[in-house]
């Protein structure tokens, strides 16, 4: 290609004006260097160079003694070997960093570039370079060094799971990376997550269900919290997930993902919730959540118009079973009743054992009487047939006492007070029988 015009210009004004080599020598590079190879000590180094290292140059002589003296030695040895090499084979480049150390005491990094200047036949008689000083460079790539292993002690040494999403342009979700929690508690490793979308990872089913959470996230670009539950190949676990958009020029660039391993913790507060509303003996809930579930039912029955049933159930002959056999043949009898009380109820019905031998059910949605005399004759009769505790034979009967939602009582307590005193006018009249308040 036929030089540029201005380039051959450029080159004729450096031979005939000095003041040109001298701008572009001092303006565009920290040093420019000229060595004669045939007298290895005589060295031309610009003013530029010693500044740069804190020197003044009328200090320094024109040696090569004279920078081999402050550079670092492992450096130098680099340096001429390389030269060495340039000598022999021009196609290999004289071009490496090395370190000089500033009269401040400081370390500067010098990138030295040189090109041989041969005679005819070839061998190098000279050589032409320039200095370029790249310290704050290699500084920046300290910090940015140290800041990454900073970061990744961090990232790797939290107990949370961490893994970091790419939004791609098209909306869809890929994986970047997981730290090493991520990895131990899920079982999925690094090179198994890495660009990978939820789909692929997960399998369609469970990905679409975290990508909705992830379109939340992208969608509100604000951090959401939620928990799930998700089949990985560390096993069935659930999961407290926090999902923190990155946002650059107003668009969500990043997802970064936090999720804390709550399995344990959601184990004991089903297990704490189930000794608050549940029964201990007979699994059914106990008094505290037959009262919620009574007034919430109340409050709908009221808005709807509609109707429901109380009863209140007391075993007849239980006494005597605890007396002639034990409180232990007694709980497997409690524990026969409930399980014979929920076979009889439907589904949105609830049984709940009020303590001792005393048990109230909810009828719910009854149209007339009939259906409820009905599931209450089903009861008694369910609870009359013989029960075989170990090598004992036990007997007992109920005394059920029925009120009506709102014929009998508006509030909870005067329902219960209805059905109770009508179960007392059962056993008065001989036990063993039902009957409406």
């Amino acid at each position: 290609m036929k030089d540029h015009y201005l380039k051959n210009e450029l080159y004729e004004m450096v031979n005939s004006d000095t003041s040109i080599f001298e701008f572009i020598q001092s303006g565009s590079l920290d040093g420019i260097w000229y060595w004669d190879l045939e007298n290895p000590e005589i060295e031309w180094m610009s003013p530029k160079f010693w500044e740069t290292l804190g020197y003044n140059h009328d200090e320094k002589k024109h040696l090569a003694s004279e920078w081999q003296d402050i550079i670092f030695q492992e450096d130098l040895i680099l340096a001429i070997e390389n030269l060495e090499k340039h000598c022999i084979d021009p196609n290999h480049p004289y071009d490496q960093i090395v370190r000089y150390k500033h009269k401040g005491g400081s370390t500067v990094w010098i990138r030295c570039r040189g090109l041989a200047i041969r005679d005819d036949n070839g061998k190098a008689i000279r050589m032409l370079g320039a200095h370029t000083d790249i310290t704050d460079l290699k500084e920046a790539e300290k910090k940015i060094s140290r800041l990454t292993k900073e970061y990744e002690k961090v990232f790797n040494n939290t107990q949370d799971a961490i893994f970091l999403i790419k939004v791609l342009d098209n909306g869809e979700f890929r994986y970047v990376r997981n730290n090493l929690a991520h990895q131990n508690k899920t079982g999925i490793l690094l090179e198994q997550i890495i660009d990978k979308s939820p789909q692929e990872l997960l399998g369609k089913e469970m990905g679409d269900v975290v990508v909705n959470n992830y379109r939340k996230c992208l969608v509100n670009k604000k951090g959401i919290t939620y928990e799930e539950e998700l089949s990985l190949p560390g096993g069935n676990r659930i999961w407290l997930t926090a999902l923190t958009p990155v946002v650059e020029d107003n668009k969500v660039s990043h997802i970064v993902g936090s999720a804390t391993d709550i399995t344990e913790r959601k184990k004991l507060e089903i297990e704490l919730e189930k000794h608050a509303n549940y029964d201990r003996l007979t699994g059914l809930p106990n008094r505290k959540l037959f009262f919620e579930r009574l007034e919430r039912l109340i409050i709908e029955n009221e808005r709807d118009n509609a109707h429901f049933a109380l009863l209140f159930i007391d075993l007849d002959g239980f006494k005597d079973i605890n007396d002639n056999y034990g409180h232990e043949a007694g709980d497997e009898v409690l524990i026969t009743v409930a399980k014979r009380i929920q076979k009889c109820i439907r589904k949105p019905d609830t049984a709940a054992r009020m303590g001792g031998d005393e048990f109230t059910v909810i009828l719910r949605n009854i149209e007339n009487r009939k259906v409820i005399d009905t599931l209450a004759k089903k009861i008694h009769k369910a609870l009359e047939e013989v029960m075989h505790i170990g090598d004992h034979t036990c007997y007992v009967s109920s005394s059920i006492g029925i009120a009506i939602y709102p014929d009998n009582g508006r509030d909870s307590e005067t329902l219960l007070r209805n059905a109770d005193s009508t179960m007392y006018k059962v056993k008065r009249n001989g036990k063993g029988g039902i009957e409406f308040s």
